[in-house]
């Protein structure tokens, strides 16, 4: 057995997890399950007639199996629990079937090693932005088949976009996106990989790490929000991948040590905005600064 002591999630009872997942290990009771995740509450022989048994006693047996941890009964009614309704939302997002259609898609954004555009990949639910000349990887991260399976690959990637900048944005606040735990930033110096400054956010609860250019996080600061409004982009309206500064930090510099201070600067038609964080990736100073 594992060692969990100086593990995040040591709390977890592994048994009883185990007994819960075994609870779920059977296709009579996923349909109970999903019946009612169709229905707001159902009576005994409605969920029967639902979930297509024609036995009661096998019906009933194992709704008994779902009873207390995923389904619960209220004057005679059955509706889903919180957990039943995120086992199904597992189910859901999932499929277990066939992988989605994949992407290959050229976007509107350059390559920050060779300057070629960059191409966005999906395959086996797993999204990669990459350069297809350098093999620079800008982005790796996963979304659910069923975000793909009714979406073109331009709506795809809106949708993935949109849902990674909540993403890192709940992360930045302390909200980890994953668990909804406790997260803190820190701007990590010579980290052993691809980003000179990363901003890292640690989730307390789960062990999650999420790591991103500064610039990343800065997109939901309201200097940075009305600078770039101000030279034609809408913050909301555009993939973060199309902003130089969210995918590399090779601008970016530490000015100072003691306090820790580092520089993002923001570039658009002739004007840069100078953004100073600390340590914790919070921005502590803002100023404009034309090009000469």
């Amino acid at each position: 057995m594992a060692d969990l002591a100086s593990n995040p999630n040591a709390d977890v009872d592994a048994e009883q997890a185990a007994a819960a997942f075994g609870s779920l290990a059977d296709e009579n009771r996923i349909a109970i399950l999903l019946a009612l995740w169709s229905e707001d509450e159902l009576s005994f022989a409605e969920l029967q007639s639902a979930a297509g048994f024609e036995d009661s006693s096998l019906f009933n047996y194992h709704l008994n199996k779902l009873l207390g941890r995923f389904v619960e009964k209220e004057d005679g009614r059955y509706r889903l629990r919180a957990a039943g309704a995120k086992a199904i939302d597992v189910v859901v997002d999932e499929r277990f079937g066939s992988s989605s259609d994949p992407v290959d898609l050229a976007l509107d954004a350059s390559c920050p090693d060779c300057g070629s555009a960059l191409h966005a990949r999906y395959e086996d639910d797993t999204i990669t932005i990459e350069c297809p000349d350098c093999d620079c990887v800008v982005h790796l991260g996963y979304f659910p088949p069923r975000g793909r399976a009714e979406r073109d690959p331009e709506a795809f990637l809106d949708a993935y976009a949109r849902r990674l900048w909540r993403d890192f944005t709940l992360a930045y606040e302390g909200i980890c996106p994953r668990c909804s735990g406790r997260t803190t930033t820190r701007v990590e110096v010579d980290p052993d990989w691809h980003l000179d400054l990363p901003a890292v956010s640690d989730c307390a609860d789960c062990g999650t790490s999420i790591g991103t250019t500064i610039g990343l996080r800065l997109l939901a600061d309201p200097a940075v929000v009305a600078f770039l409004w101000d030279h034609g982009d809408a913050v909301d309206g555009r993939p973060f991948w199309e902003f130089p500064f969210c995918i590399d930090d090779a601008d970016a510099a530490v000015v100072s040590e003691e306090p820790f201070r580092a520089v993002v600067p923001i570039e658009r038609g002739g004007e840069v905005l100078r953004v100073t964080v600390d340590g914790e990736a919070d921005v502590v100073e803002t100023e404009r600064v034309s090009r000469r």
